[in-house]
């Protein structure tokens, strides 16, 4: 089952373009848009894989379809790491609508609602459970393999929020409803595979939960479970010596979904050895064809129906930007997300602006899912009404494949 799952994010990730979130730009006033107009809408968009010891060359060639070279997997397998390799991916849009200020008792703070889309995973895994999926048991012929600890989730769904934003700094308080759409999820504390010799003889020891949402159906159309989340973000400057530093401190989908009853779960706590079937009678054919029951049965892995409630895959984090004269910014940001295999990332930034329109930056990454990554940015103002942004958290991606993570974040708010 983790060796499906396994293979399942890989091909996820790369399909989806799938989980560290890439940068968005400080603030700058004087490329940002006037925070004076009555109303603004961004539409945002997120599309982020990253991946510590699995290169992109592999995902890809998943992807593409066709056989796999058996050097492209043994290069991949020489790669991993024996005790942390991790996967990961995020797909998302947002649609924020800020309004004019119409709270008398608060005159510095707007409504805000925002809709979005979600779809997240995350894999931790070991060598030898890659090695049994792309090679198989022989190269374990009289070895044992050790599958764990390994973990998978994967979960999409969508959230409507109402909230408020202060005007001048840019805080916001914000409430959703979640809608759940799918969930998955494997965690696996104990698992080996022993392979005796010629494949006569399997040993497994397992010990994990699965969980899974309704299995009749996930599409854009299914309602498999509903929730609810919180969200939020503090914008302040802060003195340092003679200084001032802007910090920010944001929390982003702390909830939950609450699962429907037909949503199913397995737990296994077992010891398997099998050594074939034994056939009294070749003619008796009905005793001799197996069907999905019997090996349910054989294996004990059927499942029990139930609802259960799950935390979404939140965020949290901290940033803080010193400028630089009047052009220049450097910051770090520290963030860590609620999925398996993520590790606390920490980001270290450097942005300039270009006349009274523009501002670029680069970042300088590690932790995630990946190792270190390196970004560009860029935000630029069309008129006073239109600001584009567009970043990435890692620039040889596109033309190297022998890097691990992509990403790309685009951002469009129009103001009136």
């Amino acid at each position: 089952m983790a060796s499906r799952s396994f293979l399942f994010v890989l091909a996820a990730s790369a399909a989806l373009f799938g989980a560290s979130q890439p940068f968005v730009l400080p603030q700058e006033p004087g490329v940002d848009l006037n925070a004076g107009w009555d109303h603004t809408l961004t539409v945002s968009g997120i599309f982020d894989y990253n991946a510590n010891t699995i290169r992109n060359e592999l995902p890809m060639a998943i992807y593409r379809g066709g056989y796999l070279e058996r050097e492209l997997r043994q290069r991949s397998l020489d790669a991993l790491s024996s005790k942390h390799n991790a996967a990961g991916y995020a797909l998302g849009g947002r649609l924020t609508w800020t309004g004019p200020a119409c709270w008398e008792r608060l005159p510095g703070w707007r409504p805000r609602i925002d809709i979005a889309h979600h779809e997240q995973g995350g894999l931790r895994f070991t060598a030898d459970q890659y090695e049994l999926t792309f090679f198989g048991n022989a190269p374990f012929e009289n070895e044992q393999a050790i599958l764990s600890p390994s973990a998978f989730t994967q979960v999409r769904y969508q959230t409507v929020g109402f909230g408020t934003q202060h005007t001048r700094s840019g805080s916001f308080l914000r409430l959703d409803v979640v809608r759940g759409q799918s969930y998955q999820a494997v965690d696996v504390r104990w698992a080996s595979l022993f392979t005796g010799e010629d494949g006569r003889v399997l040993r497994s020891a397992l010990l994990g939960d699965y969980y899974a949402s309704d299995t009749a159906g996930s599409g854009l159309d299914r309602t498999n479970g509903v929730g609810m989340a919180i969200a939020g973000r503090w914008n302040t400057d802060l003195r340092v010596g003679k200084r001032s530093v802007a910090f920010s401190a944001w929390l982003e989908d702390f909830g939950f979904v609450g699962w429907n009853g037909n949503s199913v779960r397995i737990h296994k706590d077992t010891l398997i050895r099998f050594t074939g079937f034994d056939v009294e009678n070749v003619f008796e054919l009905d005793h001799v064809l197996l069907g999905e029951d019997e090996l349910l049965d054989t294996f004990g892995s059927r499942y029990r129906t139930g609802a259960f409630t799950k935390l979404l895959p939140f965020q949290v984090g901290i940033q803080a930007v010193l400028p630089l004269g009047e052009r220049w910014k450097v910051g770090l940001t520290v963030d860590h997300r609620h999925l398996p295999g993520y590790v606390p990332q920490a980001m270290l930034l450097a942005s300039r602006r270009v006349g009274m329109r523009t501002q670029l930056g680069t970042t300088l990454s590690y932790g995630g899912f990946g190792g270190i990554r390196w970004g560009f940015g860029v935000k630029h103002r069309f008129g006073q009404h239109v600001l584009l942004s567009a970043s990435t958290p890692q620039i040889p991606a596109f033309v190297l494949g022998s890097v691990g993570g992509l990403g790309l974040w685009l951002g469009v708010s129009v103001a009136f």
